[in-house]
């Protein structure tokens, strides 16, 4: 009894510290035992446990700073951020993925539109809301966002989490789930998404279903399938980078870095919503 004492003290005194060892321990083993049933290339499916992670880790760490884990799960309640909101992230996310089609369209190439089947987007879409990447999001967003954010800039806090975000992929990447070609290129693409999301975040006063969904539109395929008038620039930088890295510094020259908004405010610790009240950045006046 005693030892459980003394690891909740020291992660209530790190929830930081505590949420990321408990991340790589999980994911650890769930990476070891995918690879010791499937080898180096994992059946799609099969890496869902794996995009728990950041959702499991969060969560005990909330338990084991007897903060409130229905609080901290209550943020997949607060779904009225106002439809605009869903309605730009779901843009900025499709915009990105078709960018080098709408620059070739604009150069005199063609197009067919959709590109798949209906089912094809709605599908992945789906699985990756409700049972893959966008619960990543309560690990993320709904709990390492606002605690960095009350020691660090909203900027720094963002590109903090990109980082931590796109090395997690590491195993999965080397596992063959998913289509990574350049990783350098893929590193600038989540972490200036995680601006984006970390905006989306704080503009909508914790509103987690806004980025969860913003997030589920980014795994669909492109709508369009262009032939012609692609710019041989993006064979340097692909056009989703180019459009993400451009959202990015917009939104950062409009609202400033220390918190992402414009009227200063950041929003509460999930799971300590009860105690605590909407929060100025910290180094605002």
């Amino acid at each position: 009894m005693s030892r459980v004492i003394a690891v909740k003290k020291r992660a209530s005194n790190s929830p930081i510290k505590t949420f990321l060892a408990v991340l790589v321990l999980y994911s650890g083993l769930i990476a070891a035992g995918l690879y010791a049933v499937f080898g180096s290339e994992y059946p799609g499916t099969s890496a869902l446990p794996y995009a728990w992670a950041p959702m499991v880790s969060a969560g005990v760490t909330v338990w084991l700073c007897d903060e409130s884990v229905r609080d901290w799960l209550g943020q997949l309640r607060n779904l009225r951020a106002g439809l605009h909101w869903y309605l730009v992230g779901v843009g900025i996310m499709m915009i990105g993925t078709e960018f080098e089609n709408i620059v070739a369209v604009l150069l005199g190439g063609d197009i067919v539109v959709p590109a798949y089947p209906p089912m094809t987007y709605i599908i992945p879409f789906a699985l990756t809301l409700f049972l893959g990447g966008a619960l990543e999001e309560l690990g993320w967003r709904g709990f390492l966002q606002p605690r960095l954010q009350q020691r660090f800039s909203a900027l720094h806090a963002s590109v903090g989490i990109g980082v931590v975000w796109g090395l997690w992929h590491v195993p999965m990447i080397l596992g063959g789930a998913g289509d990574f070609t350049v990783f350098s290129e893929y590193m600038l693409i989540i972490i200036a998404q995680s601006v984006i999301f970390g905006w989306l975040y704080n503009n909508t006063k914790g509103a987690l279903p806004v980025v969860m969904i913003t997030h589920a539109s980014h795994n669909m395929a492109p709508i369009g399938d262009v032939t012609g008038g692609v710019p041989a620039a993006f064979d340097i930088l692909s056009g989703d980078a180019v459009f993400y890295v451009l959202c990015a510094s917009l939104i950062v020259l409009y609202t400033g870095s220390q918190t992402l908004t414009r009227d200063g405010t950041l929003p509460a610790i999930p799971g300590q919503l009860s105690e605590h009240l909407p929060q100025r950045g910290p180094h605002a006046d």
